[in-house]
């Protein structure tokens, strides 16, 4: 290299010193400790968890039969709300009592919703596997689904009782 008159990159005396010979020890670690490495995170799993599938399978096959105890549960509240008399008769109280079965038959689908969300705080506590990620998001979508569905036919149930 050329000189200049810049100073020279060869090791000082000191940094050799330092290093034990000849290998140069820059200055900006002159002295410093040596940082312990940051842990290497567990392998993520290539394959979905077999358990958590079953336990997903099994959510969403409630949420799914809750489903169709809700669709029957409508049907006859339907029923009694188009056949109910003014507020305060016999056949309003009966409508009344017949939405409030229909709203009970929403547990499945209430109770799959939780567990689900349940199962994906768990899985954000540990490390991550993307593929029971994925498959916790997919059944939340499709029982949100249904239970968005379940709330609008109620609301306007209710609100054609309400009417009366």
């Amino acid at each position: 290299a050329a000189q200049g008159p810049y100073p020279s990159l060869a090791p000082r005396a000191v940094e050799r010193n330092l290093a034990g010979g000849d290998a140069p020890l820059p200055p900006c670690i002159e002295g410093a400790e040596v940082a312990e490495p940051a842990p290497t995170p567990p392998p993520v799993p290539a394959t979905a968890d077999p358990a958590l599938m079953a336990r997903i399978a099994q959510l969403r096959a409630a949420a799914r039969e809750g489903a169709r105890a809700f669709d029957d549960a409508m049907t006859e509240a339907s029923e009694a709300v188009s056949g109910a008399g003014e507020a305060g008769s016999e056949s309003w109280i009966a409508a009344q009592i017949a939405v409030s079965e229909a709203e009970m038959a929403r547990t499945p689908t209430s109770t799959a919703i939780a567990e689900l969300t349940a199962l994906a705080l768990e899985e954000t506590a540990e490390p991550a596997n993307p593929i029971d990620q994925r498959a916790i998001e997919a059944a939340s979508e499709e029982i949100r689904t249904l239970a968005e569905r379940q709330t609008e036919s109620l609301e306007t149930l209710k609100a054609s009782l309400n009417d009366l």
